[in-house]
C-alpha cells in the first residue's frame, strides 16, 4: 500500500552508476529508498511473525506428554491450515483475470485479498487461544525461569536440537523451485487464469492426502525412517520436472504440476514430522537438563539467523546471473518481438505491462520481468530444479544421526513421570492420580525389567501357508515385539531408579557433597581463583566411557554454576541473606488460580445454558469479569514470587543442584512409603473421577435435554405454521 511512485519528486537524481553484464545502469535514490522501505517492511514484518508462528507451533509440543497422540494432532491441525491456501489458490487468479483483467503480477490482487484473510485468521487464532490447555510432565513445586545465557548452555547439549537445526540451514535451496508454476502462467503464459486456479488447487491438494496419512505411516514405521523415505522421494520428483521444461507448450504446466503434486505429497509429511519431532527433543531436553524450556528453542534458534542472512542472497544471485535484473528486464520489455508474445490469457506481454503501468505499477524495469523471455525463463527453470535437487539431498544427510526413535521417547517420559513423583512427594504437594499413575508405572517396569527378551523372527509366520496359522504367527510376533520393547523401556526407568546404587551416581554425589556439606551461607564464600581451579580439574576428568564423560559433563557444569552464583550473589544477595523462598506460597497461589478456572468453566457453561434459554446472562458475564480480574491479579502475584524463586536459584544453584541429587537420593529410598500410600490415593482419586464423570454426564444430559427441548419447541411451531397454512387454504 505504500506509495513508492511518490520517491521519485521527493529524492530525484541519480546515486551511482551500477556496472553489469548489461551495460552500466543508472541507480537512482529513489530506488535505494524504496530497497530501505521493503528492508525496514520486512524487518518488522519478520519480527511480529514469528512471536505468532513460535508460540502457535509450540503449542502441539504441551498438548500431550504422548509422541503418537501429538502426531495424530499435528495431523489434523495441518489439513485444517492447509485449507486456507487451497482455497487462495483457487480464487486469486480468477479475482486477477476477472476483477482486474491481468494477471497475478498485478499487485492490486494482494490489496484486496491480504486484508480478508488477515480479519479471517486473527478471528480464528483468538478460538485457538481459548480452547487448548497445556499438559506437560512436570513436578508442581518445579519453579521454571531461565535466562538467555542459561538457556542457549542448555540447549548446546542436546544434540538432536542441532541435527533438526543443521538440516534446515544446510537444506535451505531446496525451496528454488518453489516460484516455478508462478512464473510459467504469468511470463511462460502457458495457460489461463482459471486453469492456473485449478492447477494450483490440485497441486495443494497434494498435501491433504500426506498429512492425513503420516499419523499412520510414522505408526508403522516410525518418523525416522518416514522422514529420510520422503526426502529421497522428493529429490526424485523434482528432477523429474526437468524433461518435462524443455519448451514453452501448454501441457508443460500440467506435467510440471504432476511432478509437484508428488513432490508436495511427500513434502506434506513434514508437515506432521517436523512438529512432532520438535515436541519430542524438548522431552528430551527436559530429560537431560531437568528443565522444561520450550520457548527458549526459538530464541536459541535465533543464532540460525546469522546464517539464514549469509544464505538468503544464493537464490538471488543465481537469478542476477541467469538474466533476472532490472537491465535484463528493460532489454526484454523493449523487445518488439517478445512485446508481441502472446500470454495464455489472450494478451500480450505488451498489453499486460502498459495496463499495469496504467493502474500505477510500473513492471518494466521490474528484474522479474525479464522472464517474459522463454530463453531466459527455461534455462532459469533447469538450474533451479537441479539446485533444488541438491538443497532436498543436504536436508535429508543430517537426519541419518537422528535416534531419538518412538522408544527413547516413551522411556524419557516415565522417567520425567517417576522424577516428578517423588520431586513432588519430597515437597509434599503430590496429588493422588499423579501417585497411583508413577506407581504402576514403577511396578510394571521392575516386572518387566527382570524379563529376559522374546526371540521374534519375521520368518517365523513368514514360512506358514496357512492363513489363519499365518495370522495368528504374525500377532503372536507383534506381540512379542510390543514385550520387547516395554522391557527395553522399562530397563531404561530403572536405571534412572537404580542410579545412585551405580559408579557414576556416586560419583555425581561426591562432586555435590562439598557444596551440600557447606550448605546455602557456604556460597557466600565462594571464591573466584578457587573456582577457576576445579573448573580446569573438570575438564581434565577422563572421557573414556559414556558413564565418564557424563560425570565430567557434571563436573564442568557444576563448576560453571558456582562462577554464575558468585556473581549473582554478589549483585543481588552481597547484603542480606541467602534464604529459600517458601514454596507453599506460590502453590496456594496456583490452587487460588485452579479455583478460579474451574469457577469460570462452570459459569461458561451456566452462561450458555441461559442464552439457550434466552435468558438474561448479565450477571454472569459480572462475575466471568471479576474472576478474570482476580486472575489477572493471581498472575500478577505469581509473577512477583516466580522471580523471588529465579534470583535465588540462579545464586544458589549449585546448592539446589546439590541439594535435588541428595534429597532424590533419599526420596528413591523412600519409595515403600509412597506405595504404602497407593491403596488409599488410589481410592479417592477413583472416587474423584467419578465424581468428575458424574459431573460430566450431568451436563451432558442437560446440555441433550436442552437440545430436545429446544427440536420439539421447533417441530411445534413447524405443526402450528403448517395447521395456520391450511387453515387458511381452507378458508
Amino acid at each position: 500500500w505504500f506509495p513508492y511512485n511518490i520517491l521519485e519528486s521527493i529524492a530525484p537524481g541519480v546515486a551511482f552508476v551500477k556496472s553489469t553484464a548489461d551495460g552500466p545502469v543508472d541507480v537512482s535514490y529513489a530506488y535505494i529508498i524504496k530497497c530501505a522501505l521493503i528492508l525496514l517492511f520486512n524487518l518488522l514484518l519478520n519480527f511480529f511473525y514469528y512471536f505468532f508462528y513460535d508460540s502457535y507451533e509450540n503449542l502441539i509440543h504441551v498438548l500431550s506428554p504422548n509422541s503418537q497422540e501429538r502426531t495424530d494432532v499435528v495431523a489434523i491441525k495441518s489439513v485444517v491450515y492447509s485449507f486456507a491456501p487451497t482455497v487462495y489458490n483457487l480464487i486469486a487468479p480468477f479475482v486477477a483475470g476477472t476483477i482486474f483483467k491481468s494477471n497475478m503480477t498485478d499487485i492490486r490482487v494482494y490489496r484486496v485479498l491480504f486484508p480478508i484473510l488477515a480479519i479471517l485468521g486473527i478471528l480464528l487464532l483468538i478460538i485457538v487461544y481459548k480452547s487448548t490447555t497445556e499438559k506437560i510432565v512436570q513436578a508442581r513445586s518445579h519453579v521454571v525461569s531461565i535466562s538467555f545465557i542459561d538457556a542457549l548452555r542448555a540447549v548446546s547439549k542436546n544434540k538432536y536440537f542441532w541435527i533438526i537445526s543443521l538440516a534446515g540451514w544446510i537444506g535451505f535451496l531446496e525451496i528454488a523451485y518453489q516460484n516455478i508454476l508462478y512464473w510459467l502462467y504469468n511470463y511462460g503464459g502457458v495457460c489461463t487464469g482459471p486453469e492456473y486456479g485449478i492447477i494450483n488447487t490440485l497441486y495443494g491438494n497434494a498435501s491433504l492426502w500426506g498429512m492425513i496419512l503420516a499419523p499412520f505411516c510414522i505408526r508403522k514405521w516410525g518418523k525416522k525412517a518416514v522422514l529420510i523415505v520422503t526426502n529421497f522421494f522428493n529429490i526424485v520428483f523434482i528432477l523429474m520436472m526437468l524433461p518435462f521444461t524443455q519448451e514453452l507448450k501448454h501441457s508443460t504446466i500440467w506435467l510440471v504440476m504432476m511432478c509437484l503434486w508428488f513432490n508436495a505429497l511427500m513434502g506434506s509429511f513434514a508437515h506432521v514430522l517436523n512438529p512432532a519431532i520438535q515436541a519430542d527433543i524438548r522431552d528430551y531436553q527436559q530429560y537431560k537438563t531437568g528443565e522444561r524450556i520450550d520457548g527458549m528453542f526459538s530464541a536459541v534458534g535465533t543464532i540460525g539467523t546469522v546464517l539464514t542472512l549469509a544464505t538468503s542472497s544464493v537464490l538471488p544471485y543465481i537469478n542476477e546471473v541467469k538474466g533476472m535484473t532490472r537491465a535484463g528486464a528493460m532489454k526484454v520489455t523493449s523487445n518488439p518481438e517478445i512485446l508481441g508474445r502472446m500470454l495464455g490469457d489472450g494478451k500480450t506481454v505488451g498489453q499486460v505491462l502498459a495496463e499495469q503501468y496504467a493502474s500505477g505499477q510500473n513492471n518494466y524495469e521490474a528484474a522479474s520481468s525479464a522472464l517474459y523471455d522463454p530463453s531466459i525463463l527455461l534455462d532459469l527453470l533447469h538450474v533451479l530444479i537441479i539446485v533444488s535437487a541438491i538443497g532436498a539431498a543436504m536436508n535429508v544427510i543430517p537426519f541419518f544421526w537422528y535416534d531419538f526413535n518412538e522408544k527413547k521417547q516413551k522411556s524419557v517420559i516415565r522417567v520425567l513421570q517417576v522424577r516428578a513423583l517423588f520431586e513432588d512427594y519430597g515437597n509434599g504437594v503430590l496429588k493422588d492420580s499423579e501417585l497411583v499413575e508413577a506407581i504402576d508405572i514403577i511396578r510394571s517396569s521392575r516386572e518387566y525389567a527382570a524379563l529376559e527378551p522374546i526371540k521374534a523372527s519375521k520368518k517365523d509366520y513368514k514360512s506358514i501357508k496357512d492363513s489363519a496359522q499365518r495370522f495368528i504367527a504374525k500377532k503372536t510376533y507383534k506381540e512379542a515385539l510390543k514385550v520387547n520393547d516395554e522391557i527395553e523401556i522399562s530397563k531404561f526407568v530403572c536405571d534412572e531408579l537404580d542410579k545412585f546404587s551405580n559408579d557414576k551416581g556416586r560419583r555425581m554425589l561426591e562432586i555435590c557433597n562439598p557444596v551440600y556439606a557447606a550448605g546455602l551461607s557456604g556460597l557466600k564464600t565462594l571464591n573466584p581463583a578457587e573456582i577457576k581451579a576445579e573448573l580446569k580439574a573438570a575438564k581434565k576428568l577422563s572421557k573414556e566411557t559414556p558413564s565418564d564423560k557424563e560425570v565430567r559433563s557434571f563436573a564442568i557444569e557444576m563448576a560453571r554454576n558456582k562462577k554464575i552464583a558468585y556473581k549473582t550473589i554478589r549483585k543481588h544477595f552481597a547484603d542480606t541473606d541467602l534464604v529459600q523462598p517458601d514454596f507453599m506460597v506460590l502453590d496456594a497461589l496456583y490452587d487460588r488460580d485452579d479455583e478460579c478456572d474451574a469457577k469460570m468453566k462452570k459459569l461458561y457453561l451456566e452462561r450458555e445454558k441461559a442464552k439457550k434459554a434466552k435468558m438474561s446472562v448479565s450477571e454472569i458475564d459480572e462475575k466471568i469479569k471479576k474472576l478474570k480480574s482476580d486472575k489477572a491479579e493471581l498472575h500478577k502475584q505469581q509473577k512477583a514470587e516466580t522471580e523471588k524463586h529465579v534470583q535465588f536459584n540462579r545464586a544458589a544453584k549449585p546448592y539446589v543442584d546439590a541439594e535435588h541429587l541428595f534429597k532424590q537420593k533419599e526420596n528413591f529410598a523412600h519409595f515403600e512409603d509412597i506405595a504404602a500410600q497407593y491403596e488409599e490415593a488410589k481410592a479417592r482419586a477413583e472416587a474423584e473421577k467419578a465424581e468428575q464423570d458424574k459431573e460430566q454426564k450431568r451436563l451432558e444430559a442437560e446440555k441433550q435435554a436442552d437440545k430436545e427441548r429446544k427440536n420439539a419447541e421447533k417441530r411445534a411451531l413447524k405443526e402450528q405454521k403448517a395447521a395456520e397454512k391450511k387453515a387458511k387454504k381452507n378458508k
